[in-house]
């Protein structure tokens, strides 16, 4: 009896895990959703790919992302007092075909050989432009496709979308790029990109109410940001990630100064250590999705930035490989686990006619790693990275610690 009832638990367990996927429209969106990301890494590999055949130019790799973070940043707001005074999936369904086209386009381009970088930068730049539309619609329509209670499963499935991605994504671009050339891999972004548009046109929600709808759009704006400064549990949340993206992802923008310099393994073992940072991220959202009905949401985040800090300075130290993987898987679960919950607790708190706004800001936050990266870079050219990345780990820990003991 003890062995069936074991048994049981654990199939139940399993079934947890993928729960919100019961739901048609979440399997819809998240279908969609793993098809549409695919496309977004994919088009990363091949846009870096494409910018260094044309110019040999480090810089214009720079530059390159710079115009898609540009209007990113600066109309994160906007789109997200559209997305909570709009039909949400209109949104992402016309930013969905909007993004098919540019992938048409530049594909097309290419294969004609009337590509110039010029048009790359245009491109990257119109897709900054929607994705600041787009994110705060994709963060906020999920509450409306399942029960409040499965909410904290469908983030973390959520999140698993594009951990496994990060995996799938470029080694599928790679082998694209590789057997059939850049002009083909923008094909496949395109076709990828089609499928979650004819997925995503099959979803059917309600259109959340909108409150306020004579007020100005700076109102709105104003009225997202006010909510975050004076409500601590939204502030203490997204400070987190906030320190996690300028801070504590060092390690991930100067792991190649640590595979070639520290830990002498060249770029096949830099692959092996961002790999195993994927397979330990995707490892995370699934310890998230199992524990989706824990009370104790609070206590993982913060237990989880702290021993993401403290493995940060464990990696920073470290000189020898084998221990090396272990730490970045440990990295990356730890990380996801710590913030796939705090997106669970805010989406779970967040009124509804607020929820675009706050989510774009949040999101926002991870379009800041560029300016942790000229920082952590910046004391790695005189100190060195391992002290670079270290001072990261503190400053996450110190973070966690300070939630730990000051706020309720």
């Amino acid at each position: 009896m003890g062995a069936t009832s074991q048994r049981t638990s654990a199939l139940g367990g399993r079934v947890a895990i993928f729960s919100a996927l019961a739901h048609r429209n979440f399997r819809l969106y998240w279908t969609g959703q793993f098809s549409s990301v695919l496309a977004q890494y994919m088009e990363i590999v091949a846009q870096g790919w494409l910018v260094l055949q044309l110019t040999n130019s480090p810089l214009m790799l720079g530059l390159t992302g710079l115009a898609h973070a540009i209007p990113t940043i600066v109309l994160t707001l906007l789109g997200g007092v559209i997305a909570d005074r709009t039909d949400r999936r209109r949104i992402m369904l016309v930013a969905q075909a909007a993004a098919a086209g540019l992938f048409f386009t530049l594909a097309t381009l290419i294969t004609t050989e009337r590509v110039l970088v010029w048009h790359i930068m245009v491109l990257a730049f119109v897709s900054g432009c929607l994705k600041a539309f787009d994110r705060p619609s994709r963060y906020a329509i999920l509450t409306q496709m399942v029960p409040r209670g499965e909410i904290a499963n469908a983030v973390a499935l959520g999140s698993a979308v594009w951990q496994l991605n990060r995996l799938v994504g470029p080694s599928v671009a790679g082998m694209l790029i590789y057997l059939y050339g850049v002009g083909v891999t923008y094909y496949a972004c395109f076709f990828s990109s089609l499928i979650a548009l004819c997925l995503w046109l099959r979803i059917r929600t309600d259109q959340p109410k909108v409150e306020g709808g004579g007020i100005g759009l700076l109102k709105h704006m104003f009225d997202g940001l006010s909510f975050i400064v004076t409500n601590e549990l939204f502030y203490t949340l997204i400070g987190m990630t906030f320190f996690n993206s300028v801070f504590g992802m060092s390690y991930v923008i100067l792991m190649p100064v640590f595979a070639r310099d520290i830990l002498h393994v060249g770029s096949r073992g830099f692959g092996f250590l961002q790999a195993t940072t994927g397979v330990g991220a995707f490892a995370g959202t699934l310890v998230v999705a199992y524990l989706a009905a824990s009370r104790s949401k609070g206590w993982h985040a913060i237990i989880g930035a702290g021993t993401f800090g403290v493995l940060i300075i464990g990696f920073a130290f470290s000189q020898w490989y084998t221990a090396s993987l272990v730490l970045v898987f440990l990295l990356g679960l730890s990380n996801q686990v710590y913030m796939t919950t705090i997106n669970t607790i805010l989406q779970l708190n967040l009124p509804d006619q607020l929820r675009g706004r706050v989510m774009g800001i949040y999101g926002l936050t991870w379009d800041l790693m560029p300016v942790g990266g000229m920082l952590s870079g910046t004391i790695a050219e005189f100190a060195g990275a391992p002290l670079a990345v270290a001072v990261g780990g503190v400053l996450v820990a110190g973070m966690a610690a300070w939630v730990a003991v000051c706020l309720p």
